[in-house]
C-alpha cells in the first residue's frame, strides 16, 4: 500500500499546493495566489500544444508528441487548478463536490433532453 492511498484527493493537493508555494519564492501573498492561478493556464496551453503536435497539425505532417505527453499534461493542468483552488477557496473539497454534482446533474438532464428529442 503506498502513502498516496489513505490519503484523499484534497490531502495530497494541500501537499502539492505546499510544494508550489515554496517554489514560487513570491515575496507577497497576492502575487502567490496569482502564481498559483496563472499556473493553471500555462499547463493547459502546453497540454494544447502537445496535442496539436501529437496530431501534426501545424508541424508539416511530424507528430513529435506521444498521446501520453498529452494526458499527463493534461494531468498537470487539472492538478494545477485544484492547487489554485485550494489556494484561494476556504473549502475547495466541499467547494468542487458542489460543483462536481452541479455539473452532473446539467449534463444528466441535457443529455435525457437530447436522447428525448432525437
Amino acid at each position: 500500500m503506498s502513502q498516496t492511498d489513505s490519503l484523499d484527493l484534497f490531502d495530497q493537493i494541500r501537499e502539492l499546493r505546499r510544494r508550489d508555494e515554496r517554489r514560487s519564492r513570491a515575496e507577497y501573498s497576492d502575487v502567490l495566489t496569482l502564481l498559483l492561478v496563472a499556473k493553471l493556464s500555462e499547463e493547459s496551453n502546453e497540454a494544447m500544444e502537445l496535442y496539436r503536435r501529437s496530431r501534426g497539425w501545424g508541424t508539416d505532417g511530424v507528430t513529435n508528441a506521444e498521446p501520453t505527453d498529452v494526458y499527463d499534461e493534461l494531468c498537470a493542468a487539472i492538478m494545477a487548478g485544484f492547487v489554485a483552488l485550494d489556494r484561494i477557496c476556504p473549502d475547495a473539497r466541499v467547494h468542487w463536490e458542489h460543483y462536481l454534482a452541479y455539473g452532473y446533474e446539467r449534463a444528466a438532464r441535457e443529455n435525457k433532453d437530447a436522447a428525448a428529442n432525437s
